[in-house]
């Protein structure tokens, strides 16, 4: 390869700058939301695996790098109209005190300047890069409660198929060898939000029909919840089976 191939173009030289200028004032203009969403990362184990989704974004616009240079940046205005909605969103979730939908107004505005800065051709190219950084965004909490009924109606099915009498108010059940209950860290939530990332990225990197892909994810989010349903009945008959002695205390992390 010669030098001359590995320059950028006077398009891309150009260009590159105002991407990167853009990005920094986004990021400062939006600051207290940036730095809210970077504070969630840091304090809940759920969302830490956020740190590692705008590196891999730029890796994989990285590995395609020749294909996106071979483009010409060209702006394009009517990329640019859905940033109107994008900041009426933003604007929507800081008067309602709604700290995810002001972190996704704020991630969509970025995706959305940067597509329109680069214009259609280019934004093809990194579509799915850009929409990777969603993953970012502290979202799912809200899906807890139903994930908690869920895991505690399959354990008390699982017991009561493996001949364990059970009593079940709720959240709450009790069997002959003690009390148990289901709590938000048996919801499994963390698991499915990683699972759904990393199954994401891979059928990306992997295959190339749509429906293979969209295939791939939805076992992505099928086998956490199968296997968090798994670990729960597991825990309680480790427990049950050895008169308490396992899965209690700090046990029913290690086993869990």
């Amino acid at each position: 390869m010669t030098a001359a191939r590995s320059e950028l173009s006077p398009a891309w030289r150009q260009a590159l700058p105002l991407v990167l200028a853009l990005i920094a004032w986004l990021i400062y203009w939006y600051w207290d939301t940036a730095a809210a969403m970077v504070g969630i990362w840091s304090r809940s184990e759920t969302y830490t695996h956020a740190f590692v989704v705008p590196p891999i974004a730029l890796w994989l616009i990285w590995r395609q790098r020749a294909l996106i240079h071979a483009e010409q940046p060209r702006t394009s205005l009517l990329l640019a109209i859905p940033i109107i909605f994008t900041t009426f969103a933003w604007l929507l979730g800081e008067l309602t005190a709604v700290n995810a939908l002001t972190q996704f107004a704020l991630v969509a505005t970025l995706v959305l300047a940067i597509m329109a800065l680069l214009g259609t051709a280019v934004s093809k190219r990194i579509a799915f890069p850009l929409a990777f950084l969603f993953f970012s965004v502290p979202f799912g909490d809200f899906m807890m409660p139903r994930l908690m009924d869920w895991t505690a109606a399959f354990t008390v099915l699982a017991l009561r198929a493996s001949g364990i009498p059970v009593y079940q108010e709720g959240l709450q059940f009790v069997i002959p060898s003690g009390n148990w209950s289901v709590v938000e860290a048996c919801s499994g939530i963390r698991y499915i939000i990683a699972s759904l990332t990393v199954g994401t990225l891979f059928a990306y990197l992997n295959y190339t029909s749509l429906r293979r892909r969209l295939i791939f994810i939805l076992v992505s989010i099928l086998v956490p919840v199968v296997a968090n349903w798994l670990r729960a009945y597991i825990i309680v008959m480790l427990g049950h089976l050895s008169g308490n002695k396992l899965a209690a205390g700090v046990d029913h992390l290690i086993y869990g």
